[in-house]
């Protein structure tokens, strides 16, 4: 299921590293427990600008309110600050965190943090075990098995950690791995002093109108800290892009360079390799060879003649990038025949797919991107015609009015999905919807309900089915991965009528697209959906 398949890549992405120059107190060196009740009226200062709704839960999810109060830079560390509340009307349980039984889990680390001008997800910081507890608040009971409750109408201060944000990053955007939007334009400050342990708030039990204060557990000794570089994958009918950090791949369609079933570069392959000289010179950096030219093929005919054909054809246009680039480069040539396809050369189901076999059909540059300054990497580069540049993180915003629906429908079960216009987020672009439950009874998403199959790249995404194409240039752009993942979150289990939000985050169209069609595989298609 999808909550246990994001804590998989969580860790698999994560680094084992020491918590360098944090050294909070830890739980056993915390105060002793003040006398007086934890359970304190709460301040009537206003509600923080950074509010958002949504579910927390995966099979029997509840409605919270976040209010994001600070994003604070400290040594070696990055402390977010927020109050959460539920909406419900009884007490509940939050399924916050990846640890523990679903929806019995005691911290708060399904939240992210991503910088969408570095193109890096920061994941909250983790205890060295395999249940993979996360540092910072946690609503445990005393014996650190079952969960508090949440009640409604009183206010709980959360504490999670991530690892340092770099001295640039000034804003920053909450992407958590739950059924609520984003926030984004989160201002990060420098924090004042070192993040301490708190003792859970003894006394009465919380009330209505109060605060309560749950045990917080800073980092110390070795802990997990993951921090993932995003990839991208965008196609237009004559070549894709695809970024993996700080390695950009451009691959070329063969049908445009070659006859077929040839290796000699035919006469309208000038202008599209010319092309690619000019953005490898640009783009590549020659201080971190080589240029590596990959051919590929799809899965007609023979394997050994494939991979035959797919090395003469990187030879080919390694050739042509050598003659104009000069000697300055270092390229590398070499052949993958049919066995690393970009999308699937047969339908569900069986039968040919031409259109995924000629995507297969490519030559792929990869080489690294030169940066502009120190531990910065440049992730996009001038505006062209199928990428738009990397703006500002975008401001705090609430989502705007319907742009447009699609409907699913598998027997009993009945969706609605209403689109809202969509928001540049630096490099990216934010698509955020709602997921209603319109059939009788209650919707179980296993297996999701939006998976995709046309691409490799993004089939394994929740949203997968979600393709973003510019209708004047034909490209499709694919939800943004991370690892095995993907900067999006999850449709949950919904009852009858009940609404969940989801979002997902793709590559940035050109700067001069203002609007975009969203095509659902075998559901149809929302067109002219808002871009701001």
């Amino acid at each position: 299921m999808r909550a246990i398949r994001g804590a998989a890549a969580v860790l698999a992405a994560a680094v084992l590293v020491g918590c360098g120059g944090v050294n909070p107190p830890t739980p056993d060196d915390s105060p002793p427990p003040s006398k007086t009740a934890a359970t304190r009226r709460a301040s009537p200062s206003p509600a923080s600008a950074f509010t958002g709704e949504g579910l927390a839960g995966y099979d029997v999810p509840a409605p919270f309110r976040v209010e994001v109060e600070a994003v604070e830079r400290h040594a070696g560390l990055t402390a977010m600050k927020m109050v959460i509340t539920t909406t419900a009307d009884r007490p509940i349980t939050g399924d916050f965190g990846y640890d523990g039984l679903r929806g019995q889990s005691v911290s708060f680390g399904r939240f992210r943090l991503l910088d969408p001008v570095a193109g890096k997800v920061y994941f909250t910081l983790r205890e060295k075990d395999v249940n993979g507890i996360a540092f910072g608040t946690r609503h445990s009971m005393t014996s650190g098995i079952l969960p508090d409750e949440f009640r409604p109408g009183v206010r709980y201060p959360v504490e999670v950690y991530f690892p340092p944000l770099p001295a640039g990053v000034a804003r920053v955007s909450l992407v958590p791995d739950l059924p609520m939007a984003p926030m984004t334009g989160l201002p990060v400050t420098e924090g004042a002093g070192t993040p301490a342990a708190k003792a859970r708030g003894q006394g009465a039990e919380p009330s209505p109108g109060t605060e309560f204060q749950w045990p917080v557990v800073p980092p110390s000794g070795a802990i997990w800290s993951g921090v993932s570089d995003v990839n991208e994958l965008v196609e237009a009918p004559q070549r894709t892009k695809r970024r993996q950090g700080g390695k950009e791949t451009v691959g070329l369609r063969t049908d445009v360079l070659f006859a077929f079933d040839k290796a000699t570069l035919s006469g309208k392959a000038t202008a599209v390799l010319d092309d690619a000289v000019r953005e490898t010179r640009e783009r590549a950096d020659p201080a971190k060879p080589p240029i590596t030219v990959e051919g590929h093929t799809d899965s007609k005919g023979d394997d050994a003649y494939n991979q035959n054909l797919s090395v003469w054809r990187a030879e080919a246009v390694r050739d042509y990038l050598a003659g104009k680039l000069g000697s300055g480069y270092t390229f590398q040539a070499t052949g993958k025949g049919e066995s690393e396809p970009i999308a699937k050369n047969e339908k569900p189901g069986g039968g040919d797919n031409p259109e995924g076999r000629a995507r297969n059909r490519r030559v792929e540059i990869s080489y690294q991107i030169k940066q502009d300054k120190p531990d910065v990497t440049v992730t996009t580069g001038p505006p062209s015609d199928i990428r738009g540049s990397t703006r500002p993180p975008a401001p705090f915003h609430q989502a705007g009015p319907v742009a447009g629906s699609l409907g699913r429908q598998r027997g009993q079960d009945r969706l609605r999905v209403d689109f809202h216009p969509f928001h540049r987020d630096g490099a990216y672009l934010l698509a955020t919807f709602d997921v209603v439950s319109e059939g009788a009874s209650r919707f179980i998403p296993v297996p999701a309900p939006f998976t995709g199959w046309d691409s490799t790249f993004s089939a394994a995404a929740d949203f997968g089915a979600f393709i973003l194409v510019d209708p004047a240039t034909k490209t499709r752009y694919h939800p943004l991965k991370m690892d095995t993942d993907f900067v999006e979150n999850w449709v949950p289990a919904l009852d009858a009528g009940m609404t969940g939000r989801g979002y997902v985050y793709y590559p940035a169209p050109a700067d001069t697209v203002s609007s975009v069609t969203l095509e659902a595989e075998n559901l149809g298609r929302v067109q002219d959906i808002p871009i701001s």
